[in-house]
């Protein structure tokens, strides 16, 4: 019996509960304000005029209601609405490096020099970099006739003094010419006297004919040359045959009369061995050669023409001074332009020459480029392969100094003497 008037009064009580729980959620909320008849706030308009959740230009509006939910309605807190996901931004992808394309040069027909530039693969770095450095000059026009497997001893290539008459004959004009080549001729080479192998005596016998034939074409049209050495290698023994190439092409040059570029020192380190980066014509550490352990990056190439630029220059200033000396006008007997006076004075002997000044070497207007950290010689010229040590008496103090930081005693009547009275 109690129990049966406990869930009587249960039930007429939840339809007051429940009507209660909706009377509170429509009422609307009004901002606070103060009553009727007291004085505004500091500060504050008199809001007495108007009507309740009016404020003066601004209509306070009542929050939102939620519906109804069982968890307030027994008291317990409801759960906080999801939120919603943010996008998550990717990541954008590194834009790629740009790619390294060749500058469309435009043909330069009015320029005073062609410099031809012949060889293999380095040439065409050479030629690539000498185009660089004359690229704002109108008066010098760079022309490349490069083949990339090229080679004195290829079987597969061109005979190439027979090319290079081939390219002179075709219209080319020529005022010097710039020659790269041997970076793959490291083969054997045969003749009547059988097969012989690289680097031998027979071999190197027979590659300088093959540099002097090379040579012969320019010599006998008068068109000077300049001829670039071989660089190092990321491989020792090849660095090696390179090495002992380069002595053929240097004396085979010099023999005819050519001008010899030895790019060498450029690009090894301290050690004197194969390195990928070092100075680049800047002054600034670059990359100069590329991943392979052969060919050149564009500072690489840019630097490989800096040191024959010298030798193309000093060729290009003597030519235009050759062309001013044979321009000037030269008085012949018996023209009009010959006077009496000449004659006369023609006949009369030569008086002594007086004792000029002694004419001192023209200085190149750009030396060659050295690096900031080349290795070290004797007075004799060999490469010091330790570092000097410091022996006599004053290793002591200089020990003391630079290890030990403790600085030299002063001597009396020095600068660095403080002591008073001085003595």
């Amino acid at each position: 019996m109690h129990l049966r008037t406990v869930l009587r009064l249960l039930m007429m009580a939840l339809p007051l509960l429940f009507t209660g729980s909706l009377s509170a959620w429509a009422q609307p909320v009004y901002p606070q304000y103060p009553p009727y008849g007291a004085p505004p706030p500091p500060g504050r308009r008199d809001l007495r005029a108007y009507p309740p959740g009016y404020y003066p230009g601004k209509l306070v509006q009542p929050a939102p209601q939620q519906g109804f939910s069982l968890r307030r309605l027994f008291g317990v807190q409801d759960e906080p609405p999801p939120q919603a996901r943010k996008p998550v931004a990717r990541p954008r992808r590194a834009a790629p490096p740009p790619v390294a394309t060749t500058r469309q040069e435009k043909p330069k027909t009015n320029a005073a020099t062609q410099v031809v530039v012949f060889g293999d693969a380095f040439a065409g770095f050479a030629g690539q970099g000498i185009a660089d450095l004359y690229a704002d000059s109108d008066d010098v026009a760079v022309v490349r006739k490069t083949k990339e497997e090229g080679g004195l001893l290829r079987s597969e290539s061109e005979d190439w003094p027979a090319y290079i008459r081939e390219v002179l004959d075709g219209g080319q004009k020529a005022s010097l010419a710039v020659v790269m080549i041997g970076a793959k001729d490291r083969v054997s080479v045969k003749d009547q006297g059988g097969e012989h192998e690289p680097l031998s005596p027979a071999w190197r016998e027979s590659y300088r004919q093959h540099v002097d034939a090379v040579l012969h074409v320019f010599r006998e049209r008068g068109i000077p040359v300049v001829w670039i050495g071989l660089p190092p290698m990321k491989s020792e023994a090849v660095s090696e045959d390179l090495l002992a190439m380069n002595e053929i092409f240097r004396e085979s040059v010099q023999r005819n009369g050519g001008a010899y570029v030895d790019i060498w020192p450029g690009f090894v380190d301290e050690d004197n061995r194969y390195t990928v980066t070092g100075p680049d014509v800047d002054g600034q550490p670059a990359k100069l050669r590329t991943n392979d352990g052969g060919l050149f990056t564009k500072a690489g190439a840019r630097k490989l023409a800096h040191f024959a630029d010298a030798e193309i220059k000093r060729i290009i200033a003597a030519g235009q001074a050759g062309a001013a000396s044979a321009a000037l006008p030269q008085p012949v007997e018996g023209t009009p332009g010959a006077t009496q006076t000449d004659s006369i004075e023609a006949a009369l002997p030569a008086l002594p020459e007086a004792a000029g000044p002694v004419s001192l070497p023209s200085k190149p207007l750009i030396g060659p480029v050295l690096p900031l950290n080349r290795p070290e010689v004797t007075p004799s010229g060999t490469l010091i392969s330790t570092q000097p040590k410091l022996n006599g008496d004053q290793a002591y103090p200089i020990q003391r100094a630079l290890r030990n930081g403790i600085a030299p005693s002063s001597r009396p009547g020095r600068a660095d003497d403080f002591r008073w009275p001085p003595t």
